[in-house]
């Protein structure tokens, strides 16, 4: 749901100046922090944040019947005892664990308390818009607009590729920006490179929107023949 209520803004998005190359330091975008790395092991695995379909395991330590193995729920939540519903999605695992231990004080005597990170769920980018297939996109390290946009279908003959809108995941927001793939098709390559619950957005070009509002408001009101159709005129400078 988070998603499709950031596409459904997408339309203001697209038309305001600021979005610009997220290498262009002069963008009026807010600054975009650097993407965690997935692959990596350790410290760094255990800080990332969690997300919808990770498995976590909750330890009490002096409290061992309290411990459960529990997934993220798709809406990021989790139901600990003696802490009750929790968001979990966008926390660390020692953020979440403070969580946990500050409800569950409230029943138990200083319970001591540990996250810990079993299983990461499925990492995936969203393609929407002018592409021929919207949807996810498995995440790998390393993956470009472009490929995850070929990985969907493709360009519609609509798209405008040079103005495609990159919301970056940070915790609790996203970040836009926009990014220009037209050198990319031709073969040049790509400065960009996506992180995982990236989301793309691929808007129509000034020719697929005249294109819509002929369908939608002049073919379906006005009394055209079939077979004849209806174009438009460029205004002259």
């Amino acid at each position: 749901m988070r998603v499709l209520q950031i596409l459904c803004g997408l339309t203001l998005v697209t038309s305001v100046g600021g979005c610009a190359p997220r290498t262009a330091p002069s963008a009026p975008v807010p600054v975009l922090l650097p993407a965690a790395d997935a692959a990596t092991g350790g410290a760094e695995i255990a800080q990332s944040r969690l997300q919808p379909g990770d498995v976590i395991r909750v330890k009490f330590l002096y409290h061992s019947e309290l411990d459960e193995k529990l997934p993220v729920q798709p809406d990021g939540r989790i139901s600990v005892p003696y802490a009750g519903e929790i968001d979990a999605a966008g926390l660390t695992a020692d953020e979440l664990a403070e969580v946990i231990h500050t409800r569950a004080s409230e029943r138990l005597r200083d319970p001591q308390v540990a996250v810990i990170l079993l299983e990461p769920g499925e990492q995936r980018v969203y393609v929407g818009g002018e592409v021929n297939s919207p949807g996810f996109v498995r995440y790998r390290e390393g993956m470009t607009p472009l490929e995850a946009i070929l990985n969907r279908g493709g360009f519609t003959a609509t798209a405008r590729i040079d103005y495609v809108v990159l919301l970056v995941a940070q915790p609790e927001q996203y970040l836009a920006t926009r990014v220009d793939l037209s050198e990319g098709l031709q073969g040049q390559n790509e400065g960009t490179h996506l992180a995982a619950n990236d989301v793309l957005y691929v808007p129509r070009n000034t020719i697929g929107d005249v294109n819509a509002f002929l369908k939608l408001y002049v073919q379906s009101i006005l009394p055209i023949p079939p077979g004849v159709g209806v174009g438009f005129k460029p205004a002259q400078q």
